[in-house]
């Protein structure tokens, strides 16, 4: 079984530019064979890279314009998993520090992070010289 190359999408830090990742996503996955409830799979990736993204913009990007959001897909062997990493060099983030949010009270903010580690079976953080990245993996 021949897999997909990896794909590199490029976007403005900007809610109006998420659809073309969650687009990416969608057209990306359609190009892999044999996936078990495709459906499904494809919606939780789209709503977890949305939540990332939104996150990015939001806190990494919160005092400053102009910033970007790199975005690698590639799908990998043993086990088979679809790998999606967001890039960005805004304010960096100590994930352990962000407080679960309270489900039997509700709000209407502060569910991406929960999000992310619900709908995707590993979600990794880590910052270098070059910026933070996010790394969300959804076993195929």
């Amino acid at each position: 079984m021949s897999l997909p190359e990896a794909v590199l999408i490029d976007v403005p830090a900007d809610p109006r530019f998420l659809n073309i990742i969650s687009a990416a996503i969608e057209a990306y996955l359609d190009r892999v064979p044999e996936i078990d409830d495709r459906g499904t799979i494809i919606y939780n990736l789209k709503l977890a890279a949305q939540e990332c993204c939104t996150n990015i913009i939001d806190h990494s990007y919160a005092e400053e314009s102009g910033g970007r959001i790199g975005v690698c897909l590639t799908v990998l062997r043993e086990p088979r998993r679809l790998v999606v990493e967001f890039h960005d060099t805004g304010i960096s983030v100590e994930p352990a520090t962000v407080t679960e949010p309270q489900l039997k009270v509700g709000s209407e903010r502060g569910y991406g992070l929960f999000l992310m580690h619900e709908l995707m079976d590993d979600v990794n953080y880590s910052q270098d010289e070059r910026g933070n990245c996010w790394r969300l993996v959804k076993l195929l």
